[in-house]
């Protein structure tokens, strides 16, 4: 939900890492199109635009208007001291084009209109780098939306609202303090690093190394030769939405607070350069090569000046100087955009968002229909919601485990003398020896070791154990360590803490030996119960009982064990059929079970702090290690289940399983087993639509209430504030700088780009 910033890679710089990827090129590329001229180091270093907010105060006063503010005196009057002239050179219009201009071109057609579209985005940049300077300091602040920041250090709350304030003085004088004496790109980085926190100017700062190291380690890439080729896994396993995705704004600490991170260059050592994790295969020999590589490519590119002989420390070089300012700009200009969802959040009253609630409630209830209804729930996300539901009826999700047959199974299966869904059938069927009972179930995650990137990490401290991993001396593996060490935010809806189960041995050539701790079904259910009561400290107990016949022509689940049940055992007299000749499918559930203690609402369910929350975050990840049902993988909340007087596309026994454990109770937290021609369902209902209005309205007061149905609300509102309004503000101000006074353009220094024919 949170708006994330975008990480910027300089425009320089991505340029030179595409051009990178083949070998001995430079900007002089362009030569063999015809379009540079023969001293291309000196035609890529043309002026060929200038910009200066400062030069039209009126434009400047109009654009403060537009935020309902004014220009005060004092700043105005020193504009000349605040704002220099940008600088626009022909290598940054080229860069640019490298990195964006085939999108470009694919809209346009036309290399005149990319080039100028490709000029109209740097002068964009530059003027609201300029504009955002002279705001702030006319502020005397820097007040920002919190969900449209990912850095948070370095601000504090600002009550009662949705805003943080930088800490800090912010004045006038200050800022000309801080860039007095310089000039250039050092008197740029100054600038913008004075209305920027700490933690912010250590991002950057951090980016920018792992971009060099990307571009190094390409070159290194052509110099290491692998003794033994070898090959990942071809199977492929879904991995979780967000999945060892680290946030944008982290960069690695060490415990004073510095980057721990480091360009490795070869003359140092790997070890030396905190978080890097060198190439396999890299040596200081291939590091030292591709990096003289990388140096090579910059002077080629006219990147470093020739006067610069000391190479040996990248972030001495004026070429990082010139990064660290286009970084830096880069998240002035977004720190600004956060500004301006600040002021579009106050524009959103109590009264606004409790009538836009009401009228997509009044919508929903005039609309749905029961028939269509899981339609409407198939569209439900963290911006789309389902607000009212058919009255007289439940509907549900619910989470399915599948534990399917092998191949022999299959084959055998096939066997079975009677008619696919008839009662003599599934009497077969669950009463061969060689079928369900001798299922076995698998975790599924072996490609998250061997396949194209290994997202294990040995597991230490606090995570799932039973009998088999809890051995003595055993070594563990958990997954997405960026998720769950590196930043500890975790993965929605996802525990967390379930290990492979099996042995994983590593091996000479980076792969992994796997084996398998297999479950048969019952196995399976005691690890799912067990698990639960881990994920919640067993304050939930998820139990159940196991198939036991019929009752007064009543099927009933009241066996305390697999010995004591006779799902085994049953004839083709324990599937009746009523009047309309529709099989009862109560035999083919094996075993009935709930989860107590829940606390489960329907406005908190995504609440974290809650049992219900904890549980379907660990039946999830139980899914992803051991279901080959992969449609039901990064679902929202499951598959959506049509109420028991509907008809599904599911299978018969499915069906009827999940319509019952969705109308059984409160429905949530019950879990059942099922048999089908497709194995084992383990299925879990994790929300109920019970009729009617599904939250009981939007709660104001609980719109920054995480988890809450009311918060996603609010966000989705606000984004959508936030979006058009900083979208048409930003407009604006580029609008009335976009003038003759602000900006100079030397197309002649760029024609011959514009004429590409």
């Amino acid at each position: 939900m949170k708006k994330k910033l975008i990480r910027i890679v300089s425009l320089v710089m991505t340029a030179m890492l595409a051009l990178g990827l083949f070998s001995g090129c430079s900007l002089g590329i362009f030569s063999d199109m015809g379009i540079l001229v023969t001293d291309n180091q000196r035609d890529m270093q043309q002026v060929v635009a200038e910009v200066n907010l400062g030069k039209d105060k009126t434009s400047l006063e109009e654009s403060f208007s537009l935020l309902s503010e004014e220009l005060n005196s004092t700043v105005a009057d020193q504009l000349d001291k605040v704002l220099t002239t940008d600088e626009i050179y022909k290598r940054d219009l080229v860069a640019y084009f490298m990195s964006y201009g085939y999108n470009y071109y694919s809209q346009n057609n036309s290399y005149t209109a990319t080039f100028e579209q490709v000029m109209q985005d740097l002068v964009d940049r530059k003027i609201m780098s300029q504009f955002a300077t002279v705001y702030y300091l006319n502020a005397g602040e820097v007040l920002v939306d919190r969900d449209n920041v990912t850095i948070k250090d370095g601000y504090v709350d600002v009550s009662g609202t949705d805003g943080m304030k930088m800490n800090g003085e912010i004045s006038l004088d200050g800022y000309l303090s801080a860039i007095e004496g310089k000039t250039g790109d050092e008197a740029a980085v100054a600038g913008y690093s004075y209305l920027l926190t700490d933690a912010e100017i250590k991002y950057a700062t951090y980016v920018i190394m792992v971009s060099v190291n990307s571009a190094i380690d390409s070159y290194e890439e052509d110099y290491i030769k692998a003794e033994d080729e070898t090959t990942s896994s071809t199977e492929t396993r879904t991995t979780p939405t967000g999945a060892n995705t680290l946030p944008d704004g982290y960069y690695p600490t060490k415990e004073d607070g510095s980057i721990d991170y480091a360009i490795y260059t070869g003359a140092n050592s790997a070890s030396e350069c905190g978080e890097y994790e060198k190439k396999e295969g890299s040596t200081s020999y291939t590091r030292s090569r591709a990096y003289a590589q990388f140096i090579h490519a910059l002077r080629e590119n006219y990147l470093i000046g020739e006067d610069e002989k000391d190479v040996t420390d990248v972030t001495a070089l004026s070429y990082f100087t010139t990064e660290l300012k286009s970084q830096l700009e880069q998240m002035l200009i977004n720190k600004f955009y956060a500004t301006l969802a600040y002021k579009a959040a106050q524009t959103m009253s109590a009264t606004t968002l409790q009538e836009s609630y009401q009228t997509l409630l009044n919508s929903q209830e005039a609309s749905t229909e029961s028939s269509s209804f899981t339609t409407t729930m198939d569209s439900l996300s963290d911006t789309s919601f389902v607000v009212y539901s058919p009255k007289n009826r439940k509907f549900g999700f619910v989470y399915n485990i599948l534990l399917p047959f092998n191949t022999n199974q299959t084959k055998l299966l096939d066997s079975i003398r009677y008619t696919d869904g008839t009662k003599e059938y599934y009497a077969a069927r669950n009463t061969n020896a060689g079928l369900l009972s001798s299922i076995e179930a698998k975790d599924q995650r072996a490609s998250w070791f061997n396949g194209s990137e290994d997202y294990s990490f040995e597991a230490t401290g606090d995570y799932y154990k039973n009998a088999y991993n809890s051995a003595e001396g055993k070594t563990n593996y958990l997954f997405f360590k960026d998720s769950y060490v590196e930043n500890g935010e975790g993965i929605e809806r996802y525990a967390g803490k379930y290990p492979f189960n099996g042995t994983a041995e590593k091996k000479d050539d980076g792969t992994y030996k796997l084996t398998y701790n297999l479950l048969d079904i019952d196995g399976f259910i005691d690890e799912m119960e067990s698990y639960i009561g881990y994920v919640t400290e067993n304050s939930s107990v998820a139990s159940g009982k196991y198939y036991s016949g019929t009752l007064d022509n009543l099927a009933q689940w009241n066996a305390a064990d697999k010995e004591s049940s006779t799902f085994y055992s049953v004839t083709a007299d324990y599937f009746p059929k009523d009047a309309n000749g529709v099989i009862d499918q109560s035999a083919n559930i094996y075993y009935k079970g709930s989860v107590s203690n829940l606390g489960f609402t329907a406005d908190g369910a995504l609440d974290k702090t809650t049992n219900s929350y904890k549980v379907i975050s660990a039946v999830n990840e139980l899914m992803f290690a051991y279901s080959t049902d992969t449609g039901c993988l990064n679902s929202y909340l499951g598959y959506s289940i049509a109420a028991k007087e509907e008809a599904t596309s599911y299978v018969a026994e499915f069906e009827y399983a999940a319509q019952q454990a969705v109308n059984d109770g409160a429905g949530v937290g019950n879990y059942y087993v099922v048999a089908t021609d497709y194995g084992w369902h383990i299925i879990y209902v994790s929300f109920v639509y019970t009729g009617g209005e599904v939250y009981g309205g939007f709660d104001y007061n609980e719109r920054n209430t995480e988890g809450t149905f009311s918060y996603y609300f609010y966000q989705s509102k606000k984004s959508s504030t936030v979006t058009e309004y900083g979208n048409n503000k930003e407009t604006m101000i580029r609008y009335n700088a976009n003038n003759d006074t602000v900006v100079t353009l030397h197309k002649d220094r760029y024609e011959d780009l514009l004429n590409i024919a």
